[in-house]
This record gives C-alpha cells, sequence and structure tokens, in this order.
C-alpha cells in the first residue's frame, strides 16, 4: 500500500490551520479523509467525476447516494424545506440528523440524489470537518471511510487492515487520531411531503417525534 498524504489536524486551531492548502486539494477533484462527530469520512467535490474515484476506492454500489456535509442551512436553500425539516434543522444542527430534502431543480448530479430526486445533508459538529466545510464555502460528499460492507474506521492506522483500500496521489487526510465510538446519524426523509425515518441513531425517534410534534 503507498503512503497515506496525512495532515496532523491534532491540537490545530481552525484559525492557523493550513486549510487553504487543503481546500486547493478538493477544489482541484482530490479526495479527502475527515474526522466527524461519528466517523472518519470521505469526501471531495459534489461532481461525477470525484464520485467514480470515490465509488472505485470503496468498492462500493454506483447507485448508493452519497451525503453532502454542508456549512450551514443557507447553503442548502435551493433544496425542498418543509416545515418539519426546518424545525428538525433548528433543533439537531449542528448534529448527528441527516436530512433528505428534495432536488427538484436537479442542483446536484445524480449519483447524490436518490431515486425519488432527493439529496441527503447534514451539518457537522466536529471541529475539523465544520472549519473544512466553512473555508470551502459550499457543500461536500460525505461517505464513510471503509471499503463497501465492512466496518467504518475510526482510526487511520487500521486502513492498511481493509484489504484493497489503496491510497493513491488524489487522497488526502486530515488525522486527528483514535476517534471513540458513536452512533450513526438519524436519517430522516422529508423529500416526498411527510417525514419518514429511515434510519433511528445518535438522535431517537422519540426526541424527533418531540421536535415535530410539539
Amino acid at each position: 500500500m503507498k503512503k497515506l498524504k496525512t495532515l496532523d489536524a491534532r491540537n490545530m486551531l481552525p484559525s492557523i490551520f493550513p486549510y487553504s492548502d487543503v481546500t486547493r486539494h478538493i477544489e482541484s477533484g482530490g479526495m479527502i479523509i475527515y474526522p466527524t462527530e461519528t466517523v472518519y469520512g470521505l469526501g471531495g467535490m459534489p461532481e461525477e467525476s470525484v464520485i467514480s474515484k470515490i465509488i472505485a476506492l470503496k468498492q462500493r454500489r454506483s447507485n448508493k447516494p452519497m451525503l453532502l456535509l454542508v456549512p450551514d442551512r443557507k447553503s442548502t436553500e435551493a433544496l425542498g424545506w418543509t416545515p418539519e425539516a426546518s424545525m428538525l434543522a433548528d433543533a439537531f444542527w449542528p448534529g448527528p440528523l441527516t436530512l433528505i430534502l428534495s432536488d427538484n431543480d436537479y442542483h446536484y448530479p445524480e449519483s447524490v440524489r436518490n431515486s425519488t430526486g432527493g439529496v441527503a445533508v447534514r451539518v457537522s459538529p466536529h471541529p475539523v470537518a465544520d472549519a473544512l466545510v466553512k473555508q470551502l464555502g459550499h457543500p461536500i460528499l460525505s461517505t464513510s471511510l471503509n471499503i463497501a460492507g465492512d466496518k467504518p474506521l475510526l482510526d487511520l492506522s487500521e486502513m492498511t487492515k481493509q484489504s484493497g483500500f489503496v491510497s493513491d496521489d488524489n487522497l488526502l487526510a486530515l488525522d486527528i487520531g483514535p476517534l471513540g465510538y458513536s452512533l450513526p446519524s438519524t436519517v430522516v426523509d422529508c423529500s416526498q411531503g411527510t417525514t419518514r425515518i429511515i434510519r433511528e441513531g445518535a438522535i431517537s425517534l422519540s426526541e424527533i417525534e418531540r421536535v415535530i410534534l410539539e
């Protein structure tokens, strides 16, 4: 396995971390590994060429859409917000809540949209992920760092243990060391005019219902 290009992001304040170098790497079509509040993520620009690289790296099905990590609510205003989605975002963003919103005007590539035209978005509270997307000023792709079917990685040193995961010149990692175990984000679909919980994770069903019904 090639040596992974890594930046040590431990103890680095967003104000002094070389995010400009990282954003140039991303905007030139490179892939980025970064920590989130749940697992290490793998991402890049929401473009078909980058999506194809990530699919190949993860050995993942091409018909499984990726979510977008976004800097804030404002950056998603082109998507279809329902009153329930707004209430949930107000209550849980930044945080482990993924909202699926309608993209009726095709702002994003087909590989990001699901079969009904929905796009999954989330605002991460992790300081590194948050600073990264804020420096970029626009969404980035986000998928867990693992070979499809294997457990998501909490420690970059484990990359060599996942057979077939090969780094290349287009891959850069922001390493903060091992992450603690955390439940995945809760996924709520608000793209079809109703509110439907797709996956219960760090935010419980009762918490979602409390916000919507109060």
